[in-house]
C-alpha cells in the first residue's frame, strides 16, 4: 500500500467511457490527489471545442465552462517523502497580518504542505507575556486560522518560549504553561513547540532553579527536559490527539556531541521531537550524515527547521531563489521539515513552493524546474506578468544557500560582449536587441506586478521593484549608448550617457539589493567601453568637470561630436 498522505490517479477510458479515478490514503491522501488533478486540468481557449478526460474533444463549441478542459491520460502513484512538510512564521520584524496567514494556508494546501508553525519573533503573548491570554480579537483570529488550516489539511502549530521569565522548578509556572496550552488547544491549535534557543546557561529566574539544577549546560538541559516532559505528559492526558511535542533546544545549530545535548537526550521523554536548523544557523548545505549525527547526539526524532528563505538578518535582501543544498536524505530522515518564511508573505511563496516540492519528492526534485513553476504559480497565467516576476526573482535569487545571482542575464551579457569583439553587424544587433528586451522587462516590472497576489506583492517588495526598474532603465540606456556608438551617432550616445550617470547615483543610494555582483559590473563595463570610444578618460580626476549648465570632457584624441 501507499504511505500516509499518498494517492493514486488514473485517467483514461473504461468500458468505452472517459473516466477519472482517484484514490488516497485517508482524507489527506484524497486531498493531495485532488491538488494534483487540479494541476493536470488544461483549459482550452475560449470558444474552442472542449474535451473529455483523456484529451478527446467533445465537438461542442464550449459555451459551458466545464466543457473547456482536457485532462491527459495518465497514471499517477504518488506519496510524500517527508511526513510533515510546512512553513514557519518565525522571523523577527512585523508579523504577518491575519489575511496574509489565511492566504498562506490556502497556498499551503495547494502545494501539499501540512504544518503551519506560528512563531513570530515579536509576539509577546508567546514570549515575555506567555502566561497571559491573547486578547479576544486575537483569539477569534486563531479560531479562523484553525478553521482555514483544517480546510486545507494543514495542522496549526503554536510555539511558546517561556524560559526567559519562567521558574523551571515551579509547579505553579508549569501549571500556568499548561493552562496556556489548553487555551491554545481550545482555539484550534493541534501541535506545540517549546523554544529554548535563547536561554543562558548561567542565569535563572528564581532561586529554586539554582538550588534544583545548579548551573551550566547540563543543568539547563535537565531543567528544559523537566518542563518539556511535564507538557508532553499533560498533552497525552488531556489532548491525546495532539501531535508530538517538539523542543527547540538551546544548542539547535551546533555540531556533534556536547554535554548539553547528552544531558537533554538522557532526560527528555522519548516521544518528544527535537528541532535543529542544520549545522549553522543558515547553513549552505545540510547532509544526510549531518542529520544522522544530530539524531545520534540528541537520541530523538529530528525536526529540520530550515532558516530559508527568512531574511530578518539581512532586511535589505529578498531571497527568491529555489531551495537548494539539502540532500534527499534530510527530507527522508526528518520527522518534519519546516521552512522559515520572510516577512514578505506573498514573495515568500516562490521559495516556499520549491521547499514544499523538495519535501514531497526529494529524490525527484529539480530546483530550477520547481522555481519556474513557483514563479508561474504566483504570477498567474499572464505571460508578461510571469516574465516580470521571473525578472524580480531572478535578480533576487542569491542567498547563503547559493551565491549565484541574475543567472538568466549572464548568457545575454556574454553574447553581448562577445558580439562587440567581432565585425558582424547582425550578431551585434541580435545580441543588443535580446539584452535590451530583458532590461525592458525589468523596467516595466512594477506596473506588471501591481496586481499580483491581490496587490500584496507590490506592497511588500516595492523598494526592490523600484530598484529593479531603475536597473532596467539603466541597462536600456547602457545598451543604447553603445549601439549608438556602433552607428557612429555620438549625439545619441552622449544623451544616453548623460541620462545614465544620475540614474546610477540613485541606484547606489538605494538600500534595496537587486542583482548584486551582476548588474553593476555590466554597467561599469558599459561606461568604460563608451569612454574608450569617445576618448574620454573618465578615470582620472580633473578631466571631467561639471557646472550647472554643462559637462566639460577632456578627449585623449580628436573626435567629431555632433549636436
Amino acid at each position: 500500500g501507499l504511505p500516509s498522505g499518498g494517492y493514486r490517479i488514473a485517467v483514461g477510458r473504461v468500458a468505452g467511457r472517459d473516466t477519472i479515478a482517484l484514490d488516497g490514503v485517508g482524507e489527506d491522501g484524497l486531498f493531495h490527489g485532488a491538488q494534483t488533478l487540479r494541476q493536470l486540468i488544461v483549459k482550452a481557449p475560449t470558444g474552442k471545442p472542449g474535451a473529455k478526460p483523456g484529451g478527446k474533444p467533445t465537438g461542442k463549441a464550449g459555451a459551458k465552462a466545464g466543457a473547456r478542459a482536457t485532462v491527459p491520460g495518465v497514471v499517477v502513484r504518488d506519496w510524500p517523502g517527508t511526513l510533515v512538510r510546512g512553513t514557519t512564521e518565525g522571523f523577527y520584524g512585523e508579523p504577518w497580518t491575519h489575511q496574509e496567514r489565511l492566504e498562506q494556508l490556502d497556498f499551503m494546501g495547494r502545494t501539499k504542505q501540512n504544518r503551519f508553525l506560528y512563531a513570530p519573533g515579536d509576539d509577546p503573548f508567546r514570549q515575555a507575556r506567555w502566561r497571559d491570554p491573547y486578547p479576544a480579537a486575537e483569539r477569534a483570529r486563531f479560531r479562523e486560522l484553525a478553521e482555514r488550516a483544517g480546510r486545507n489539511h494543514v495542522t496549526l502549530a503554536w510555539a511558546v518560549a517561556p524560559a526567559q521569565s519562567m521558574c523551571m522548578a515551579s509547579e505553579k509556572d508549569l501549571a500556568a504553561l499548561n493552562r496556556k496550552i489548553d487555551a491554545m488547544w481550545a482555539l484550534g491549535v493541534r501541535a506545540f513547540q517549546l523554544q529554548f534557543q535563547d536561554v543562558s546557561y548561567s542565569e535563572w529566574h528564581c532561586d529554586a532553579d539554582a538550588d534544583t539544577y545548579g548551573s551550566g549546560p547540563e543543568a539547563a538541559a535537565k531543567a528544559q527536559a523537566r518542563v518539556a516532559n511535564a507538557v508532553a505528559e499533560h498533552l497525552a492526558e488531556r489532548h491525546p490527539d495532539s501531535e508530538p511535542l517538539t523542543v527547540m533546544p538551546t544548542e539547535y545549530h551546533q555540531d556533534g556531541v556536547t554535554a548539553y545535548r547528552t544531558a537533554l537526550a538522557g532526560t527528555l521523554d522519548g516521544g518528544v521531537h527535537v528541532a535543529w536548523t542544520g549545522v549553522g544557523v543558515v547553513p549552505r548545505t545540510i547532509t544526510g550524515r549531518e542529520l544522522a549525527d544530530a539524531k545520534a547526539a540528541f537520541a530523538h526524532p529530528m525536526v529540520t527547521m530550515d532558516n530559508y528563505p527568512v531574511n530578518d538578518y539581512e532586511p535589505e535582501r529578498l531571497f527568491l531563489g529555489p531551495y537548494t543544498g539539502r540532500e534527499p536524505a534530510v527530507a527522508g530522515g526528518s520527522v518534519a521539515l519546516l521552512a522559515n518564511a520572510m516577512e514578505q508573505a506573498a514573495a515568500s511563496r516562490v521559495p516556499l513552493f520549491t521547499a514544499a516540492d523538495y519535501a514531497w519528492n526529494p529524490r525527484g526534485y529539480v530546483p530550477e524546474e520547481s522555481w519556474r513553476a513557483a514563479v508561474d504559480d504566483l504570477a498567474g497565467e499572464d505571460a508578461a506578468t510571469r516574465a516580470a516576476l521571473r525578472a524580480l526573482a531572478g535578480n533576487d535569487a542569491s542567498s547563503l544557500l547559493d551565491p549565484s545571482e541574475s543567472a538568466y542575464l549572464k548568457p545575454l551579457f556574454t553574447a553581448f560582449w562577445a558580439s562587440r569583439a567581432t565585425s558582424d553587424v547582425r550578431a551585434r544587433s541580435r545580441a543588443a536587441t535580446a539584452l535590451r528586451a530583458a532590461f525592458t522587462v525589468m523596467a516595466g516590472a512594477p506596473e506588471r506586478l501591481a496586481a499580483t497576489a491581490g496587490g500584496r506583492l507590490d506592497d511588500e517588495v516595492r523598494p526592490w521593484l523600484d530598484q529593479l526598474a531603475r536597473y532596467g532603465r539603466a541597462g536600456e540606456l547602457a545598451v543604447d549608448m553603445l549601439t549608438a556608438q556602433d552607428r557612429g551617432d555620438g549625439a545619441d550616445s552622449w544623451r544616453a550617457s548623460l541620462a545614465l550617470e544620475p540614474l546610477r547615483g540613485t541606484l547606489r543610494a538605494s538600500e534595496a539589493v537587486v542583482g548584486e555582483g551582476a548588474l553593476d559590473p555590466f554597467l561599469d563595463r558599459a561606461v568604460k567601453a563608451a569612454a574608450g570610444w569617445t576618448g574620454a578618460d573618465r578615470a582620472t580626476g580633473g578631466d571631467v568637470t561639471e557646472d550647472t549648465r554643462s559637462w566639460t570632457v577632456a578627449l585623449g584624441r580628436a573626435r567629431p561630436v555632433t549636436a
